[in-house]
């Protein structure tokens, strides 16, 4: 848990409000089916150098067009609590 806490209080914001990091990975998809856009998102990771890490690591499960994405988790209550709590 106190690996978790550091990250996050070291982590760049990005200028969002209780981050967290995705790897995208678009595939065509003209349906939304939920387990191929499931299929797409890897994560959550708490810094986004430990996305990037994952995703240069095991670029073979990825497709070129994989990005890390930071999105926020201010709509998430129990996220937002969590962050107050840890104070990060």
């Amino acid at each position: 848990m106190k690996e978790i806490v550091n990250t996050l209080k070291n982590s760049n914001k990005e200028t969002t409000e209780f981050p967290y990091w995705l790897i995208l990975d678009p595939k065509q998809n003209m349906t939304c089916d939920v387990f191929t856009l499931a299929d797409q998102i890897t994560g959550p990771f708490f810094c986004r150098e430990d996305a990037e890490s994952l995703l240069k690591e095991r670029d073979f499960d990825f497709s070129k067009r994989a990005k890390v994405f930071c999105n926020s988790g201010k709509w998430s209550a129990k996220y937002k609590r969590l962050c107050k709590k840890l104070k990060v």
